[in-house]
């Protein structure tokens, strides 16, 4: 849904990523872009397994792992430093009133506990995206998260999530979007600080944590999925 591109010197142990929506846009940060990116300096450009890549504002570390279930994946770790928590926010669509919680890491999003499906979400999702209130001097539009708690888990808790994403739509999943999510779980009482838990969304499921001082840490796997070269 983006492309990435890598800014300047590989050589470098700061990586700079920039990254572009499928809408042609900017985006200020993209957490599984970046876990990706990670992957590729550390298989290609002998990274070693602790680096830093700088999106947008955020410099985010990482650390990448190989993984024991095949030469093509690794497990990526990011400390993306802290959320801001922006307070609730209630909105009117064509449906009704829609009552979230507002929170950035860089970029905006604006999540609800309320279970929806997709079907739902595609229909109404680019309403409450480029809803008016979500106008500001900095940006437009936000992304979308409606999430749930899976109360069938008993070891740890698990969050379900599904992502209306800025710029690109429905997507498979949302590292930003699982950090903000972070953020306001903590905000609410719902996770306490070192306390692990899941986030599973269409994509797959990410281990998340904040610790004492509130950085939010995400945990999952990076797959190769194709290569190619794009022509001039």
């Amino acid at each position: 849904d983006g492309v990435l591109i890598l800014k300047g010197n590989t050589n470098a142990r700061v990586a700079e990523m920039l990254i572009f929506n499928k809408d042609g846009s900017r985006a200020e940060i993209c957490l599984n872009g970046l876990r990706c990116v990670a992957q590729h300096l550390f298989m290609h450009y002998n990274f070693p397994e602790k680096f830093q890549i700088k999106a947008g504002q955020r410099v985010v570390d990482c650390l990448v792992q190989n993984s024991k279930d095949s030469s093509e994946q690794v497990i990526v770790t990011n400390n993306v430093g802290k959320g801001e928590y922006l307070g609730a926010k209630s909105i009117k669509i064509s449906t009704g009133q829609i009552s979230g919680h507002c929170a950035s890491i860089g970029n905006p999003h604006f999540i609800v506990f309320d279970k929806k499906d997709l079907n739902w979400l595609q229909t109404f999702g680019s309403e409450i995206e480029s809803h008016k209130e979500f106008e500001t001097s900095v940006s437009s539009k936000t992304n979308v998260e409606f999430v749930w708690q899976d109360k069938t888990s008993t070891s740890i808790k698990k969050f379900i999530a599904i992502v209306y994403e800025r710029g690109c739509g429905i997507t498979l999943a949302c590292s930003s979007g699982a950090a903000a999510i972070s953020t306001v779980l903590l905000k609410l009482g719902l996770v306490s600080k070192n306390e692990e838990f899941q986030i599973s969304m269409p994509g797959g499921t990410i281990k998340c944590s904040l610790d004492e001082s509130e950085n939010i840490v995400l945990c999952a796997a990076s797959n190769v999925v194709f290569s190619g070269t794009l022509g001039r």
